[in-house]
């Protein structure tokens, strides 16, 4: 049972769900324990009240700032803090950027293979005009009562923040929220209920293409009792797209009609207009079909490939392997960089073989030549090649795996490789920072290189550059 009285706690630190971190200064038995304080900021006291006791750790409330951060300002957004998609708003942007910046110099010293002065580490890259940047929205949707709810979850549950207005995606994407909530309302379309298992609609995605100025949405229901209503929607909602400036190019349905709360299903039908939309970065054209994976942040995105493409540094002749390839956002990358010399030749190499089709098909839209991409594991692959004498072994490998980092044989596999230099591009500091020092035996890193993908979250990109180790 928690200890429901008030402490003063002094704040050292954030995790990485954006809580305060400390400990507590006042006299009593629970000091000792780590504190998780929701909304404070590191070098602050504050008093909180125990909402949850552990035996390492307490959860606590906060209930008064006694000694501020000079970091602190005023949140910019009504739903903050209850909103889950946001943790850092109450915070400078300036000081977040250094915070993060803070935190990969830390993960990568204490846990991986650089002193915390290395020359290595760069400064970060931030984003010059933070709002409105999410490309892809996911909101969920429930019923409450007689009201109907299309927002984000409220921070460590499964109850919704009904948002009519966000700071962090897209602004025509909450034109869309509050045009189908009122149309949900008006048509009388039921809403799928968790415990139940029965109701229609259960969340709506929106991914935007910025450069094209092109809307795709996504009903995600559990049958199909709304389809004609959903298609009716559609010329209104094309009138909310284009008093934007916008054009609702793709509406599809995703059939969901499986118990719990998994989002997506890989059951599409095209409703109405194109089967894909269309993003460019630096240059070049990707076609985004509605499960494709691809950056949610455009304009960081072109500097996180630029950097890329700088520490790849292609040179005549070599051979270049992009691991967890994708939709080949990376191998396009590199591909239109050294599209002037036909020596170099570029291989993709992905599990999912709907993302390779698509890597192809923008290899395709973009004439880019002396790119090949494979649907394969790419740990299993990448180690039948490296065991074959008559293949020659690859000078750059790029990988971007998903958070939970490289498995132990990608690691092994790299390791033996030969390759001259790794370009390893992760969105977790904690996983990459153990990866870099498995890594190390063979390798050494010249530049760690961290970008604001997601401002005013606690999430943070990093690009490293490791080069062979001469033995």
């Amino acid at each position: 049972m928690a200890n429901t009285s008030v402490k003063i706690v002094q704040i050292r630190d954030l995790n990485e769900r954006g809580q305060g971190v400390g400990a507590i200064v006042d006299d009593s038995p629970l000091q000792g324990k780590v504190c998780f304080v929701d909304g404070a900021l590191p070098g602050e006291t504050v008093s909180a009240l125990v909402r949850l006791e552990k035996p390492r750790f307490l959860v606590l409330e906060l209930l008064e700032v006694l000694a501020k951060s000079p970091d602190r300002i005023l949140s910019d957004c009504e739903y903050f803090p209850e909103c889950g998609s946001c943790q850092l708003r109450h915070m400078d942007y300036h000081a977040e950027l250094s915070f993060k910046q803070k935190r990969v110099r830390d993960l990568l010293s204490r846990q991986g293979p650089l002193e915390v002065n290395d020359p290595a580490f760069l400064p970060i890259i931030g984003m010059e005009h933070p709002l409105h940047y999410r490309s892809k929205s996911i909101f969920p949707i429930q019923k409450e009562d007689d009201a109907i709810k299309i927002g984000q979850y409220r921070r460590g549950t499964h109850d919704l923040v009904d948002l009519f207005h966000c700071q962090l995606h897209g602004e025509v994407a909450l034109d869309i929220v509050n045009a189908v909530r009122e149309l949900i309302l008006r048509d009388g379309v039921s809403i799928y209920d968790e415990q139940q298992h029965r109701g229609t609609l259960r969340h709506l995605v929106v991914r935007e293409g910025f450069s094209s100025k092109q809307l795709m949405l996504i009903f995600v229901v559990n049958d199909k009792e709304a389809d004609d209503v959903i298609r009716s929607w559609i010329p209104l909602l094309k009138r909310v797209v284009q008093k934007r400036g916008m054009a609702l190019q793709s509406v599809w349905i995703n059939d969901m009609d499986t118990k719990g709360n998994r989002i997506l299903s890989s059951n599409y039908r095209l409703s109405e207009g194109e089967e894909s939309i269309t993003e460019t970065i630096n240059g070049v054209s990707y076609n985004i079909s509605p499960d494709s994976f691809f950056q949610v942040n455009p304009i960081q995105a072109a500097v996180l490939f630029d950097q890329v493409v700088k520490m790849a540094a292609l040179q005549p002749d070599e051979k270049v392997l992009d691991l967890y390839s994708g939709v080949g956002a990376l191998a396009l990358q590199l591909a239109s960089a050294a599209q002037n010399d036909p020596s170099i030749s570029i291989t993709g190499v992905d599990l999912v073989p709907l993302a390779i089709l698509d890597a192809k098909e923008n290899a395709r839209i973009n004439n880019l030549k002396k790119l090949h991409f494979i649907a394969e594991d790419a740990t299993s692959w990448l180690n039948d090649y490296e065991n074959d004498p008559d293949k020659k072994p690859f000078d750059v490998i790029v990988v971007d795996p998903p958070r939970k980092g490289l498995d132990p044989e990608a690691i092994d596999v790299m390791n033996r490789s030969g390759a001259k230099r790794i370009v390893y591009v992760s969105c977790n500091p904690s996983t990459l920072a153990r990866d870099l020092s498995l890594l190390s035996d063979m390798y050494s890193v010249s530049r760690v290189q961290p970008v604001d993908m997601f401002p005013r979250t606690m999430h943070v990109e990093t690009v490293v550059l490791m080069s062979r180790v001469e033995k």
